[in-house]
């Protein structure tokens, strides 16, 4: 069953004669398809009602099939830029199947983010929508489409609502939203100085740069933990397992269950005390889970994901089960990886180890600035491959929401006493040099962390990595 905005429109006509069909976006419960016709260009956004709380939740709220329908329809009553609706229907059968939305293409381009002009004209935009009560709960870049005369214009109103009025923290709110999805990529420093002062000049109560910052900040807190959340959930990448003794996560494309695991743990070659063995490719940690002790298996398996989605490299992780009262964490297993130790000591050219030096103080100077501590920063921990550092054993790893300096210290210090005697001072002083560039502090403060790290270094027994402090040359 169909209906069209336009009465000269014949969906069933259009659709016999597309000549160019694209998927745009594909998942289990959505599809967005680009159309090609005689009659014009358009986007097919079918849902398709595959879990039967769908479908129930449809039939006790029918309005909300067609939520974006309306929402375009009011769009252009209130006179702004948006998709245009062209037609509608849906497919029913016992129950509800499915249903579409077929919305005219709009011409433009995607958001970019190297134009200031286009950061002006986006905050007038966005200005416009909240002096109408338009407030959009999903705002993002990929929501909106830049014209050919800059004018921006949205095309998805799924999650549109109209209200009286919008209060000052909704307002914030939205714009921290959008501003979340841009921070992060390459764009002029300005930018966000032009897109809040194209929303003020726009709007009549202005918002200051700091309330911007701190909500897109929340936004992306807010983000992280929602998409690091999943792995403990059936969703798009994960999916939870259980049977007869046998519980836990796993990815969707990881075939493993409870038979592999137990030939895993019989054939299994062991890697460090008969605690993390590997079989095939993976690497398994085993936990005898004990009353009031952390489960370091479901921490590592909830970490893995956690940094996963900052960008932080670690092994892929691959699934957490318990079987008979142990927990396991599977993992990617990396043979052609070596210890950050053994890499350096190996690296002969000089200046080869200044470029692996630099590689690691950035990649540590990002560790930190997520606020993350590793309480267990060896280099054992540190895996290098193909040039790149990932870390491991994640169980040690905490997520503070402020990183104190001497945390900070004691990762420095760590990392110090666990490098061979092949790493000389100099090259303790250039990595130094090169983690803390940015901030270029005083000598008197490079000094005062010198003797910090040293100090506790001394503390620590360094023979096992082939480090004697008192032979270190310069």
């Amino acid at each position: 069953m169909t209906a069209s905005h336009f009465a000269d429109f014949a969906f069933d006509s259009m659709l016999a004669g597309v000549t160019q069909c694209k998927i745009v976006k594909y998942s289990d419960k959505r599809q967005v398809f680009y159309l090609q016709a005689p009659c014009g260009e358009f986007f097919l956004k079918r849902s398709l009602l595959v879990r039967s709380k769908d479908r129930l939740r449809h039939l006790f709220f029918p309005r909300r099939r067609w939520a974006e329908w309306r929402n375009l329809h009011q769009l252009q009553a209130a006179r702004i830029a948006a998709a245009v609706p062209v037609s509608k229907g849906e497919k029913k059968g016992v129950h509800l199947e499915g249903f579409f939305l077929l919305t005219r293409k709009v011409e433009g381009n995607p958001l970019t983010y190297d134009s200031l002009t286009v950061a002006k004209r986006l905050g007038q935009y966005v200005a416009f929508l909240h002096s109408r009560g338009v407030y959009h709960a999903d705002l993002h870049p990929g929501n909106i489409i830049i014209k050919s005369n800059g004018q921006p214009c949205l095309i998805d109103a799924q999650e549109v609502f109209f209200l009286p009025w919008l209060p000052r923290r909704l307002r914030v709110y939205n714009l921290g939203k959008l501003y979340f999805h841009i921070y992060s990529k390459p764009h002029p420093e300005s930018w966000p100085v032009e897109f809040l002062g194209g929303y003020n000049e726009a709007g009549k109560r202005h918002l200051t740069l700091h309330e911007l910052l701190r909500a897109a900040d929340r936004h992306q807190h807010s983000h992280y933990r929602s998409r690091a959340k999943r792995c403990c959930k059936n969703s798009t990448e994960f999916v939870v397992v259980k049977g007869k003794g046998f519980q836990g996560y796993k990815r969707k494309d990881f075939r493993w269950g409870p038979q592999e695991l137990r030939q895993a743990l019989q054939k299994g070659r062991i890697v460090k005390n008969r605690r993390v063995i590997t079989f095939k490719d993976v690497c398994i940690k085993i936990h005898q889970r004990q009353s009031f002790h952390q489960d370091r298996c479901l921490a590592s398996w909830k970490m893995s994901r956690a940094l996963e989605v900052r960008g932080i490299p670690v092994p892929r992780s691959l699934g957490y089960f318990v079987i008979d009262g142990d927990s396991f964490f599977l993992s990617e297993y990396l043979a052609d990886s070596m210890t950050l130790n053994d890499y350096l000591s190996s690296l002969t050219s000089e200046r080869k180890k200044r470029r692996a030096l630099k590689k690691l103080a950035s990649w540590l100077k990002e560790i930190h600035g997520h606020n993350i501590w590793q309480r267990d920063f060896k280099s054992s921990n540190v895996l290098c491959r193909n040039d790149n550092y990932q870390m491991v054993d994640l169980d040690g790893v905490k997520i503070c929401r402020h990183l104190p300096e001497k945390n900070r210290i004691v990762n420095l210090a760590q990392l110090n006493a666990s490098l061979s005697n092949t790493i000389t001072i100099r090259d303790r002083l250039r990595f130094y040099y090169y983690y803390k560039a940015p901030e270029r502090p005083s000598r008197q403060h490079r000094r005062a962390i010198y003797r910090k790290v040293w100090a506790i270094s001394t503390d620590k027994n360094t023979s096992i990595y082939g480090l004697d402090i008192t032979k270190l040359k310069f």
